[in-house]
């Protein structure tokens, strides 16, 4: 049976984050709500737009630990800093729920705490750190989404090192997280691939704030499928 995302809001206010916070472009308006009412949401936005930022600080507030490892103590003094997390204020349904947060840039860290695990292809257990990254993603997360506890995944570009077949396995997992409806999943991507589950909400991130949008409105998803339509003429007009 499908549940209330565990996760319910995240509210950002610059005025309580630093000198960081109010260079944020998307805090370049004031404060931002974010309400979450779906399973799995996707952040979007340009390089440099903050959303890793922001993924980091959500999980500092969730008291989930950057690296995928255990959530941190209930306290808010044991809980690591990060550079907004200040700025930020969530709400949950019921209990706070367990996490997982994987950052781009400290996957390697990630998967050599990781232990042995099942590689979804051929179901062999190799250690995580000797899997390539994309085998590893979807081997910790596989393995995660098939323990069938609900958690709340955090995941910052997970799509870095896949396979255009690998980022469909991932797409596919986050569907099931989707369907089965105990887990939240949010998601900062560049993926036109992930970005295409049409039962997510998309999140677009720039000087404007955080907006929901509809597929055809993610530059991303327009500029794709514009050159993957005609690549000879896009790559001359870019050469122009």
């Amino acid at each position: 049976m499908r549940q209330e995302p565990s996760l319910r809001s995240v509210r950002i206010d610059p005025a309580r984050g630093g000198e960081r916070a109010e260079r944020l472009p998307f805090l370049s308006r004031g404060p931002v709500e974010i309400m979450l009412r779906c399973p799995l949401t996707f952040l979007i936005g340009e390089n440099g737009s903050g959303k890793t930022t922001l993924l980091e600080a959500i999980a500092a507030r969730c008291a989930i630990r950057p690296s995928g490892g255990r959530s941190y103590a209930a306290h808010e003094h044991d809980r690591e800093a990060t550079a907004i997390s200040a700025a930020v204020e969530v709400t949950f349904a019921g209990r706070r729920p367990k996490g997982l947060f994987l950052r781009a840039d400290r996957f390697a860290d990630t998967m050599a705490q990781a232990g042995r695990l099942p590689m979804p292809a051929t179901g062999e257990w190799r250690l995580a750190d000797e899997q390539s990254r994309g085998e590893g993603v979807l081997s910790l997360l596989t393995a995660r989404v098939d323990a069938s506890e609900g958690l709340l995944y955090l995941l910052d570009e997970p799509e870095t090192g896949l396979s255009p077949q690998r980022q469909m396995a991932l797409l596919c997992l986050l569907d099931d997280m989707h369907r089965d409806g105990r887990s939240q999943a949010i998601v900062a991507t560049h993926s036109p691939i992930l970005m295409s589950h049409p039962g997510c909400d998309l999140l677009w991130t720039d000087e404007d704030g955080i907006t929901r949008r509809t597929l055809d409105e993610i530059p991303h998803w327009r500029d794709m499928r514009r050159f993957m339509g005609d690549p000879s003429t896009a790559l001359r007009r870019l050469l122009e």
